[in-house]
């Protein structure tokens, strides 16, 4: 097993691209939609965005990285089920228990977070 800090601080710079959008988004809420209402939607949007990309990183490299391909593609395939999973059942609950939500601005800041991953992409 090796650790690569380079492939870590990629890692690292697109939850901070992700944060700086999803908090973008938020702050034009608070300056556009002013209630309270539209900006716990756009802050759930963030949280919805972020929680499963952290436990997508917390199974993929929890033992750091390795040279092995089938153990980098079976970590992977776990990462990426639970991630789905999890968005799937954060969403429900938004869905289900939080019936004044803004949906535009829950999707807005949701979209608008995710491109973190393909901005970062375009950064290097």
């Amino acid at each position: 097993m090796f650790y690569s800090s380079q492939h870590f601080n990629g890692v690292k710079n697109i939850l901070k691209l992700q944060l700086l959008f999803g908090c973008s988004c938020i702050i034009f809420a608070i300056f556009m939609l002013k209630n309270v209402n539209g900006i716990l939607s756009a802050f759930l949007g963030l949280l919805l965005a972020l929680v499963p990309t952290l436990v997508y990183i917390k199974i993929a490299f929890a033992k750091g990285l390795v040279n092995y391909p089938s153990v980098i593609l079976a970590r992977h395939k776990k990462a990426m089920l639970l991630k789905f999973i999890i968005n799937f059942i954060l969403f429900a609950i938004v869905f289900i228990f939080y019936k004044k939500c803004n949906y535009f601005a829950l999707f807005g800041t949701y979209i608008v977070t995710l491109s973190g991953y393909w901005v970062s992409l375009i950064k290097k």
